[in-house]
C-alpha cells in the first residue's frame, strides 16, 4: 500500500502530540501504549479494542486486549481519542482542542469513516443553556451523526 506524504505527516503529527501530551499527564512512554497509538493514527474509521490488538498483533507486536482497553481507557482520559458510541470504536482526535467536554463526529454509514467536526459556539451555549433549564451543568457533550453521502446528482 501506497502512503501519500501529507498522511504519513499526519500519522506522525499525531503520535508525536500524542506521545507529548502523555508525558506532560505524567505518563510513561511505554511500547505498548506507542503500539496503541501508531494503530490508531493511520484510520479514517473507528476501530474496536479487538481490532485495535488485531492490528497491532498482525503487525508483529505484542500486546493483550486487556493491555489495549487499559491504555484506550487512558488515552480518552487524556483527550488524545474519541470512544464513538454509534459503532462502539476508537478514532483518533486530531482537532485542536480535544481535551475537555466536547466530541463532535459525523459517521459515513456506507464505509465507515470518521469525520471529526465543531459544532458551532452559539449551538453549544444553546445546549448548554437548554440543560441549566433543566436543573443540571452539562460536564460534557458529545454529538455522534450517522449519515450517508448525498447522491452525485444532488
Amino acid at each position: 500500500m501506497v502512503t501519500s506524504p501529507n498522511v504519513l505527516d499526519e500519522v506522525r503529527a499525531y503520535e508525536e502530540h500524542s506521545l507529548k501530551e502523555l508525558r506532560a499527564a505524567g505518563y510513561r512512554i511505554t511500547m505498548p501504549r506507542v503500539q496503541v497509538i501508531r494503530a490508531l493514527a493511520d484510520t479514517h474509521k473507528a476501530l474496536s479494542a479487538y481490532a485495535i490488538h488485531e492490528k497491532i498483533i498482525s503487525g508483529g507486536g505484542k500486546i493483550d486486549v486487556v493491555s489495549v482497553y487499559r491504555i484506550l481507557s487512558t488515552l480518552q482520559e487524556v483527550g488524545l481519542i474519541h470512544h464513538i458510541g454509534v459503532v462502539d470504536g476508537y478514532f483518533p482526535c486530531r482537532v485542536e482542542n480535544c481535551h475537555g467536554k466536547r466530541s463532535e463526529v459525523l459517521v459515513n454509514e456506507d464505509t465507515g469513516e470518521v469525520t471529526e467536526l465543531r459544532i458551532p459556539q452559539e449551538v453549544v451555549s444553546a445546549i448548554e443553556e437548554q440543560a441549566r433549564q433543566q436543573g443540571f451543568d452539562a460536564t460534557s457533550i458529545k454529538v455522534e451523526i450517522t449519515a450517508a453521502e448525498l447522491s452525485k446528482g444532488q
